[in-house]
């Protein structure tokens, strides 16, 4: 996906007003900041009902918590960091349940006749998982894994500096960080990145 225009951010960081439950002003908000936001939860979870879901909450909570917005403040920047928190609650949360799923007995499969058979009897074919390991070993994919793979803060600094053009600064404002350690992060991120795209054979040459 093609990153966030600075033009674009400049809109996004634009003062409204900070009554988010004025009607009004919550509405103004969401013509301003949804797109990104949609955008920015799609690339945490992956999946687009949620990230409609994740997007749908954020305001929720901004307009349930409006009165904890920081006089001064972008609402850019609070909307983002709302946003974000119930991503990584979400995805902490579905790594609970698949841990906890994988205690749980393997449930049988009916056959046609009625009879059940062994879950493992259901996977796919060697041959679409050949398929899969093909389509995974390509550059874009790979790098998609690698982002997931990152700790979660350096996670993060990706997306907001790749995808959303954030300076530094605003960066370290959203996540709670300072410039310097968000250049860190970044730093240590792209290390990681190239070095997963190298054992891939993807990385490019330097």
């Amino acid at each position: 996906m093609p990153g966030t225009s600075r033009a674009s951010l400049s809109v996004m960081t634009t003062h409204v007003p900070t009554d988010l439950r004025d009607p009004d002003t919550l509405r103004k908000a969401y013509e301003a900041h949804s797109k990104a936001l949609y955008n920015l939860a799609y690339r945490l979870v992956g999946d687009r009902q949620w990230a409609e879901d994740l997007l749908q909450e954020t305001f929720v909570r901004a307009y349930t918590r409006a009165d904890t917005f920081r006089e001064g403040g972008q609402v850019s920047t609070w909307l983002y960091r709302i946003c974000m928190n119930l991503c990584y609650d979400h995805l902490r949360a579905q790594k609970y349940r698949q841990a906890a799923s994988l205690d749980a007995p393997a449930p049988a499969a009916a056959s046609a006749d009625g009879s059940t058979t062994a879950f493992g009897a259901t996977l796919p074919s060697n041959e679409k998982e050949t398929a899969a390991v093909a389509e995974d070993r390509d550059a874009t994919s790979t790098v998609r894994r690698l982002i997931d793979e990152l700790p979660e803060r350096e996670r993060s600094v990706v997306l907001l500096r790749q995808y959303h053009d954030m300076t530094f600064d605003e960066i370290g404002e959203v996540l709670g960080l300072t410039a310097r350690t968000a250049q860190n992060c970044l730093r240590r991120a792209r290390e990681k990145l190239y070095f997963g795209l190298k054992q891939q054979g993807l990385a490019p040459a330097v």
